[in-house]
């Protein structure tokens, strides 16, 4: 539940790191390596998360609406259930194999359905 936002953070090593609840609102992860950390709930909306490592990273009920991933190694995300994607531009083909995975639930806070969000059929 820590709070920082519009915090930089460009660079950091924040492997495994619990950030649950956080208020990461506009902050700039460029370029952080956040794999496996724990994004469960956090308010991730118009951060900048683009060129980060996300393998394993949990973003589950968390608030993406409008972050930037462009470059991010999204190959193999945690759990994504309940997160918002809203207005997120993921690459075509990264969007299909997250879509794969048959993404459920809806955001406790902005009430989007995951799915919906990232345009899934």
């Amino acid at each position: 539940g820590c709070a920082l936002s519009g915090a930089d953070l460009r660079g950091r090593d924040l492997r495994g790191f619990y950030l649950i609840g956080a208020d990461l609102r506009g902050a700039d992860l460029i370029g952080a390596d956040l794999s496996g950390a724990d994004f469960t709930g956090a308010d991730l909306s118009n951060a900048n998360i683009g060129q980060c490592n996300l393998t394993g990273t949990i973003f589950k009920d968390a608030n993406l609406s409008g972050a930037i991933v462009s470059g991010a190694n999204m190959d193999d995300l945690g759990d994504i259930e309940g997160s918002d994607w809203t207005d997120v531009i993921v690459r075509k083909d990264v969007n299909d194999k997250i879509c794969a995975r048959n993404p459920q639930g809806e955001n406790p806070v902005t009430g989007t359905p995951t799915a919906l969000s990232l345009f899934c059929n």
